[in-house]
C-alpha cells in the first residue's frame, strides 16, 4: 500500500511551485495528462516502476513521451519523483493534489447516494445543508443506489451519516431481537 503522507508532501512542493509560475491550472492539467498515460499504457508503468531500469533511462523516456505535451514545471516534477525514487507514488499525486487545491479553497466533496436522482433545488438544499453541517463549500457527487430503499446515505471524507431506509429496517431488526432475546 502506497503511504499518501509522502504524495502530499510532494503535492505541496508542485503546488507551491505552480503557485509561484501561475501555472496552477496547467499543471491540473498535466497531471491529468501524466496520470492517463500511466494507466493507459502499461509499458510505461513498468518501465517507470522497474528498479534495474536507470535514472538517466527514465528521465529521457519521460522527456520524449511528455517534453512537449506538459509544462517545464511538470517535467521537473517528474524528473523529481525519478530522483528520489518516489515513482510510484505517481498514481496518487492526481486524486492528492486535487485533495489539497480542495482544502486550501474551502471546498470539500461528498458522495450522496439516494434512490432518485436529486437536482435543481433539491440538490441545493442539499448542498446547503452540507455547507452549513461542514462550515466549507461541498462539492457533491450523487450515485443511484436502490438497495438503500429510500432516504440518503452521505459519504463526507471518512464520515458516513446513512439516513436509508434499509439501515432503519435494520436498526429496528437488531432491536426487536433484542427485545425477543430478553424475553
Amino acid at each position: 500500500m502506497l503511504d499518501k503522507s509522502v504524495a502530499v508532501t510532494f503535492v505541496n512542493a508542485l503546488l507551491e511551485a505552480a503557485v509561484n509560475k501561475g501555472l496552477l491550472d496547467q499543471t491540473e492539467n498535466d497531471l491529468r495528462l501524466v496520470s492517463d498515460t500511466i494507466e493507459k499504457h502499461d509499458d510505461f508503468k513498468k518501465m517507470l516502476l522497474h528498479p534495474s531500469i536507470t535514472r538517466k533511462q527514465k528521465k529521457d523516456t519521460i522527456k520524449i513521451v511528455f517534453g512537449e505535451s506538459v509544462s517545464g514545471l511538470m517535467v521537473n516534477f517528474l524528473y523529481l519523483l525519478v530522483d528520489r525514487r518516489r515513482e510510484q507514488i505517481l498514481e496518487l499525486i492526481p486524486d492528492v493534489y486535487r485533495q489539497v487545491v480542495d482544502e486550501k479553497k474551502g471546498v470539500i466533496r461528498a458522495k450522496v447516494q439516494t434512490t432518485i436522482p436529486i437536482v435543481g433545488e433539491r440538490l441545493e438544499n442539499l448542498k446547503d445543508g452540507l455547507k452549513k453541517l461542514t462550515g466549507k463549500i461541498v462539492e457533491v457527487e450523487v450515485i443511484e443506489n436502490p438497495q438503500i430503499l429510500g432516504g440518503l446515505v452521505v459519504e463526507i471524507g471518512n464520515k458516513m451519516i446513512d439516513g436509508s431506509v434499509a439501515n432503519r429496517l435494520k436498526n429496528l431488526r437488531s432491536k426487536l431481537l433484542e427485545i425477543r432475546a430478553s424475553y
